[in-house]
């Protein structure tokens, strides 16, 4: 489905809040940052590890400090939000402590999650075979685990850039839309 910004009821808003200029100068520089993610994929996933550490480091502490300012009255919810919250500062030490096993345990979790989405699609798919798409969603579930299984299989090489390739991946496709989004609203101006 396209969304036609011509026949939007929000055109005139669209007009006067978007500077399509800006907008593509975002989606190409969203494209240039996953052309470098692709050129150098180790250093991007070494970024992507870091942001990973340094976002779960504050809410870690975020989610300990909410904790300790709630009413004692909350028991045990308290107590294991506070758990929480130490839990998720822990590992963002691990991972900003030694960025080379940071990246193979965020590329190992990656792996996991491949194959766990994978065994839920190929169940969802096998289950409901009066779908019309049972057969597709089985496949995607197929695809996802051999994913899954060949991330594994090259741990702990494939670590130093596969987090560094899916930026590449996100930034490109993000910025693709973004510079679309410009063009569609170049047309409006």
């Amino acid at each position: 489905m396209t969304y036609d910004l011509e026949h939007s009821d929000n055109t005139e808003a669209l007009r006067s809040h978007i500077d399509w200029r800006w907008l593509l100068v975002l989606g190409n520089f969203m494209i240039l940052g996953g052309v470098l993610a692709f050129v150098f994929p180790f250093p991007a996933s070494l970024a992507v590890e870091t942001v990973a550490g340094i976002t779960f480091l504050v809410a870690g502490a975020m989610q300990a400090w909410l904790a300790l300012r709630a009413s004692s009255s909350m028991g045990s919810e308290r107590t294991m939000s506070a758990l929480l919250g130490f839990g998720l500062m822990a590992l963002a030490v691990l991972l900003l402590a030694n960025p080379l096993a940071g990246l193979v345990s965020l590329t190992s979790a990656i792996a996991a999650l491949f194959i766990l989405f994978g065994l839920l699609r190929l169940a969802i798919g096998l289950g409901h075979t009066r779908s019309p798409s049972s057969g597709w969603m089985a496949a995607a579930g197929l695809v996802s685990l051999v994913l899954g299984a060949l991330i594994l299989m090259s741990l702990p090489s494939s670590a130093l850039g596969l987090l560094g390739i899916f930026l590449g991946v996100d930034l490109i496709s993000s910025g693709a839309v973004v510079t679309i989004m410009a063009l569609e609203a170049k047309k409006l101006a």
